[in-house]
């Protein structure tokens, strides 16, 4: 009996001995392909931002998409503009730093709290006086402003 478990033994482990040896030499390496993102037509805020890398061991790819809030507020705006809400197209578009140091340096600022014009300018410097030393370097005089009465 013991004879017999032996040579069972040892036809097994002959049968696992065996190697195989596989030769790439000579072929490239997987590629890590991007993914395809796509953002349709001409008048999307929407951008597609991939990536892939890739050695001889591994790849990875990733993918993502960046909305450009500022492609957005113009949008926006220009709609508003369109459906007649012009001065609510100007407050959008205030929302920029550089929209509102240009709107206050052309003499026309900002509407604010439903100002527009000289009290406009008058309830910014009351609220955001820093803002305007930023450009001036000093906080302006108020404007004084008459109300027309019924």
């Amino acid at each position: 009996m013991r004879k017999l478990l032996l040579a069972i033994c040892v036809v097994s482990s002959a049968a696992y001995a065996q190697d195989t040896t596989i030769n790439y030499k000579g072929q490239p390496p997987a590629a890590a392909m991007a993914p395809s993102l796509s953002a349709f037509g001409n008048d999307v805020c929407t951008v597609p931002v991939v990536g892939a890398i890739s050695s001889t061991v591994f790849g990875i790819s990733a993918g993502s998409m960046y909305t450009d809030a500022n492609c957005e507020r113009i949008k926006l705006a220009r709609e508003m503009g369109n459906q007649g809400l012009k001065v609510a197209a100007v407050a959008l578009l205030c929302q920029d730093d550089r929209v509102w140091d240009a709107m206050v340096m052309s003499g026309s600022p900002c509407p604010i709290d439903g100002l527009i014009g000289d009290a406009a300018r008058n309830e910014w410097i009351k609220q955001k006086p820093k803002k305007f030393e930023k450009l001036y370097g000093q906080v302006p005089p108020l404007v004084p402003v008459t109300v027309p009465k019924d």
